[in-house]
């Protein structure tokens, strides 16, 4: 059978925290949220599957891959940013008679869908819709399903399906729609403490024996086989003989904790906590310090307090790259002074247009163009720009302001920047991007150019 999984929130409701994760890649107890729900599909029988997925498409696929570790064969397809149900799946081209499980992999729920796809094939001809916890657990099947899809978009909502044809399931579990930092923390606490969810790991003995300790490997711990610490600890993970661990915790993979006490709070990956902290009902991810239950964060700028764990490879320009485009730049000197005395021609009143738009180290800055009709010329003074390293030579759009996630570089040149304007709407900005992120780009930018190139006659004319 087939499935057709919804990964395309934004997420903007988990706020600090949708700034270095997409709802369907936010850590829960160690695994990605989608992972849940994968492990759910590959139990059911599932083999086959189609990932509706958006801004953070390219750490997406990094991270899940083709779905081989679970025995799945996952598909990859592209959506605007919390694009409805109905619009997806007909742009999918799915045969009206298919059936297919449709469900939401952006939330949590417990393990149901082999129960919720035996109970529907039972009856396919009738719309099953299923409550869990007397919420909409956000799953239907296809061919029956294709009418009420409107309770399959985000947000989510629990509505009464009055319908002759429709017929209610109630499983049991919680489920969750991780819509809050509350409800995050919340269902974390749910997964470390239930035993319907398998996570990674082996237990470690501890004073708690009612609740277990999962630590991953490769991880340097004290002995805290005297405390009451429960919770999970994540891969190539190092506390310090003299951090305290109490009550629940989770820490995620490359973290480092000093000589800290760690209560009832999430440590997220690659977060690193200094010494003689007392984190008690708090989220760490590297540099924010979030209290979930005042919906209130603080970014540290002490490194030597909480900070990242590891040093991210940078994004921007090297060296080399920026003493090449330094290079270019004076060699198309001659061509920048002749494009200068057209605009002059064409529009002596404002030859150069200036912007004010953000680096790609968050600062504004001033760019310049010269006001003329082909964007492949028009922007080249920005070369200057990319030679500084405030921009890359191709990337997302400064005119829009629009990264599709914090890892894109802003560009000189890109899609966007050679074939929109201001009317654009800014669904197919983002549309765009994410398909330029994903493409192979030095051969998607030369068709690019080289489509710029063949107007280039008639986008520059001289007036007498």
């Amino acid at each position: 059978m087939q499935a057709i999984v919804f990964a395309n929130r934004t997420g903007n409701e988990l706020a600090p925290l949708n700034q270095q994760y997409c709802p369907a890649l936010l850590p829960v107890a160690n695994k990605a949220l989608v992972e849940y729900t994968l492990e759910d599909l590959a139990s059911a029988g599932v083999t086959d599957v189609k990932l509706v997925i958006c801004s953070d498409a390219k750490k997406i696929e990094s991270q899940l891959g083709n779905g081989q570790q679970w025995g799945l064969k996952i598909d990859y397809f592209l959506s605007k940013p919390e694009e409805q149900v109905n619009s997806v799946l007909s742009r999918m081209s799915i045969n009206k008679d298919t059936q297919a499980l449709v469900v939401r992999g952006d939330m949590l729920r417990s393990p149901c869908l082999g129960r919720f796809i035996e109970f529907a094939s039972l009856m396919p001809s009738k719309f099953v819709h299923a409550k869990m916890s007397q919420r909409n657990p956000a799953m239907m099947m296809l061919p029956a399903g294709w009418k009420h899809h409107e309770l399959m978009n985000w947000p989510l909502e629990t509505k009464e399906v009055n319908h002759a044809d429709s017929v209610a399931q109630l499983l049991h579990g919680e489920c969750f729609y991780l819509d809050s930092l509350a409800a995050y923390v919340e269902a974390s606490e749910y997964v470390i403490n239930s035993r319907d969810f398998c996570v990674k790991g082996r237990a470690i003995a501890t004073n708690n024996t009612k609740q277990h300790l999962i630590v991953e490997a490769q991880c340097q711990l004290p002995d805290l086989s005297k405390t009451d610490v429960y919770g999970a600890i994540g891969e190539f993970t190092k506390v310090s003989p003299k951090a305290s661990l109490t009550e629940g915790v989770v820490v995620g993979d490359y973290c480092f904790i000093e000589d800290s006490t760690i209560q009832n709070s999430i440590i997220l990956p690659n977060s690193y906590v200094g010494p003689q902290l007392s984190v008690n009902n708090k989220i760490i991810s590297q540099d924010l310090m979030i209290d979930p239950q005042t919906n209130s964060w603080t970014r540290i700028e002490d490194p030597s307090l909480i900070a990242k764990s590891v040093q991210e490879p940078t994004q921007y320009n090297t060296l080399i790259q920026r003493a090449g485009l330094l290079i270019l730049y004076v060699l198309l000197s001659p061509l920048l002074l002749t494009l200068f005395l057209c605009a002059c021609i064409n529009k002596p009143r404002k030859p150069i247009v200036t912007d004010t738009v953000v680096s790609n180290d968050n600062q504004p800055i001033k760019v310049h163009k010269f006001n003329i009709a082909s964007p492949s010329f028009a922007l080249l003074p920005q070369l200057w720009s990319a030679a500084k390293g405030d921009l890359n030579l191709f990337g997302a759009s400064t005119q829009f302001q629009s990264k599709i996630n914090s890892s894109t570089p802003y560009g000189v040149y890109g899609p966007v920047q050679l074939n929109f304007d201001e009317t654009t709407p800014i669904e197919e900005v983002q549309m765009v991007e994410i398909e330029f992120e994903q493409a192979n780009k030095p051969q998607y930018l030369v068709n690019l150019l080289q489509q710029q190139m063949n107007k280039a006659n008639t986008d520059i004319v001289i007036k007498g």
